[in-house]
């Protein structure tokens, strides 16, 4: 009797251990981003860049919904002023070029200190081992993804920036040859 109990406390110790889930980022043929659980589901070419998160809590819905509204948005019409405005009026190429390199620095930048504190992250990972600590780990985690995506808006913001600054440019030279 006293065996069986000493078996039966085993048996749950074994299956009370706390569980974790890993998940993959990577883009698809179609260049959407993806998420998967399943490592096989990521293409083999992406493999060896995929990005893996850990499961944690995000924020609640309303929180989202507020830094969605809070964001300003660039109308149609102001993208049509911009793209209307002469090169007299405007700033010229050069002061543009100065404006995309100096982003693209502070994107670098931004870039390499991401780098680092997922190093970093990655060992808290492994010394994580109460409750307290993986929580506050979880929240260095969310943190870091904030980051991230906030680095991946100004990563667009430039690419926007540099189509605008090449289509000036092949304008330009389109009106030189008409002439």
């Amino acid at each position: 009797m006293k065996y069986l109990k000493i078996f039966i406390i085993i048996i749950f110790l074994m299956f009370s251990v706390c569980a974790s889930a890993e998940f993959y980022k990577y883009l698809d043929d179609e260049g959407n981003v993806r998420f998967t659980d399943d490592i096989n589901q990521v293409p083999e070419a992406q493999r060896a860049k995929i990005r893996s998160y850990i499961e944690s809590e995000s924020q609640n819905p309303a929180e989202q919904e507020a830094a969605l509204e809070n964001k300003p948005e660039q109308t149609s019409e102001d993208q049509e002023t911009d793209s209307d405005l002469s090169d007299d009026e405007s700033e010229s190429l050069a002061d543009v070029k100065k404006r995309i390199d100096a982003l693209k620095s502070e994107i670098d930048q931004e870039y390499e200190a991401l780098l680092k504190e997922r190093e970093q992250l990655a060992e808290d990972k492994k010394q994580a081992k109460t409750k307290d600590q993986i929580l506050e780990f979880n929240k260095k985690v969310d943190s870091l993804n904030k980051r991230v995506a906030a680095y991946q808006e100004k990563g667009k913001d430039y690419k926007a920036q540099v189509d605008a600054y090449n289509q000036r440019i092949t304008l330009q030279n389109s009106k030189n040859q008409t002439q």
